[in-house]
């Protein structure tokens, strides 16, 4: 676990020094950085743009790397656990972004367990589709490998702009939730960590 971990750290940090370098990181990352770079997003937009990249992307590349292709079946149960790590956390994040966007809080108020079960199943079954990505890639010689990398990145920098631009109503309630959102970005983050 702890292998799993310090490869898909080091994909994010290695992402992270690329774009600032001048270099091309993958795409799901290129999107979600350039969304820094505008007032619009909100905070749970670049949390689950970031997410995206992170765990669609990432972390089936890092479970695959972790394992020999023949081995990959004996990292799921640890794998597993982590998904109860995150739902023990998911809690905590909506606390954190209601200090945020004060409105929050009446939401947590009056959806409580069924907004919370709700991000628990989507981050289970983005999860999910992450093992699956990386049964795929394991067993895959290095050029089909990072073909497969490649259209799998391709397909979640498409995704990230969903997040981005979720339609014309989406956008009018992201946006209304924007004016609401408190404090500055470091702030924010402060809150967050």
């Amino acid at each position: 676990m702890e292998w799993l971990d310090i490869i898909s750290v080091n994909r994010y940090i290695h992402a992270c020094y690329q774009y600032q370098t001048g270099q091309m990181p993958a795409q799901s990352w290129v999107r979600a950085f350039n969304e820094t770079e505008h007032w619009r997003p909100i905070v749970l937009q670049h949390l689950l743009i970031g997410m995206n990249a992170h765990i669609n992307l990432d972390l089936g590349i890092a479970a695959a790397e972790t394992m020999p292709a023949g081995e990959l079946a004996g990292l799921k149960g640890d794998f597993d656990k982590i998904n109860g790590v995150l739902a023990d956390l998911v809690g905590d994040v909506q606390g954190e972004l209601a200090e945020i966007w004060p409105l929050l809080k009446l939401l947590n108020s009056a959806l409580g367990n069924v907004e919370t079960a709700i991000i628990n199943f989507s981050m289970e079954k983005a999860r999910d589709a992450a093992w699956s990505f990386a049964e795929k890639l394991s067993p895959l010689p290095t050029p089909q490998r990072k073909q497969a990398i490649l259209e799998k990145d391709e397909m979640m920098a498409l995704f990230s702009n969903v997040i981005s631009h979720p339609g014309f109503y989406g956008s009018l309630i992201i946006g209304i939730i924007r004016l609401g959102e408190r404090g500055t970005t470091r702030q924010r983050i402060e809150i967050l960590e």
